[in-house]
């Protein structure tokens, strides 16, 4: 497999071993986890690469699984071309479509200042989760705090989890996340805290994590970036290139 083969490859199967549940679909799996059945990331239905199927018919499949497990949102994921052919038909039936940018990290490495940037631990950053969760116009209810919450610690069942955060006067003000398995290393989660931006933290943050990749022995390294933000302009600079696109298909019914 190429570099961008095995970033797909792990991101795929880091998804297949966070679920409880996988259930066969004509054009991919239906990832369920039950006991988060609030977290979409958790429970979607995700489709094979080099499928042809049209937006109808992922739809039908997505509902014949999630409508008698009683979710009531939809998540289709599509890692391929395909996600630009049935983009247009989703956003049309009112789902929303999410571009993501596959950036591969191709070097050199970046002259970034790290010497602010030390590990912690998922306990060191949950109150932060739980602070940007509550801000989140998408999030609700405390429950459903509790699930995202709980599915972020889970990231650790897929593959070795390390965080890494720049703070200031004691603070957290930036961090973000390293996932680690098969010989990939994939940077997650880059958040900056509203009053310490523009300061360089995140370039930081993201340098010593992919440090870190490399140091494991990474032989690849990516992040995806959404495309019509301004972060994945940052990453280039990092020197990760756009090799590819994923998309999610989100609908979340009218409460």
């Amino acid at each position: 497999m190429n570099d961008l083969e095995r970033a797909v490859a792990f991101s795929r199967a880091f998804d297949r071993r966070r679920v409880e549940r996988i259930v066969r679909l004509p054009h991919g799996e239906a990832l369920l986890t039950p006991s988060l059945p609030l977290v979409y990331h958790r429970n979607h239905y995700s489709i094979d690469l080099g499928a042809a199927a049209s937006t109808d018919e992922l739809i039908a499949e997505a509902d014949s699984v999630f409508g008698p497990e009683g979710y009531r949102f939809r998540k289709i994921t599509v890692d391929d071309d395909l996600g630009d052919r049935v983009a247009p038909g989703f956003r049309e039936r009112g789902w929303r479509a999410e571009e993501l940018l596959v950036q591969l990290y191709g070097g050199p490495m970046p002259k970034v200042d790290t010497s602010s940037v030390e590990e912690v631990t998922g306990a060191d950053l949950e109150p932060l989760w739980i602070q940007g969760m509550r801000e989140s116009p998408e999030v609700s209810t405390e429950e459903e705090i509790h699930q995202l919450v709980a599915a972020q610690h889970g990231r650790r069942k897929g593959a070795e989890v390390r965080y890494f955060a720049a703070r200031v006067d004691g603070e957290i003000a930036s961090y973000c996340e390293l996932f680690l398995a098969d010989g990939v290393g994939q940077v997650e989660s880059v958040m900056t805290m509203e009053p310490f931006r523009n300061r360089g933290l995140a370039k930081a943050v993201v340098t010593r994590a992919l440090e870190e990749s490399l140091a494991a022995g990474s032989e690849v390294t990516f992040i995806c970036a959404d495309t019509h933000d301004f972060p994945k302009d940052i990453y280039e600079k990092l020197g990760f290139v756009t090799a590819s696109r994923m998309w999610d298909f989100l609908l979340i019914p009218a409460a």
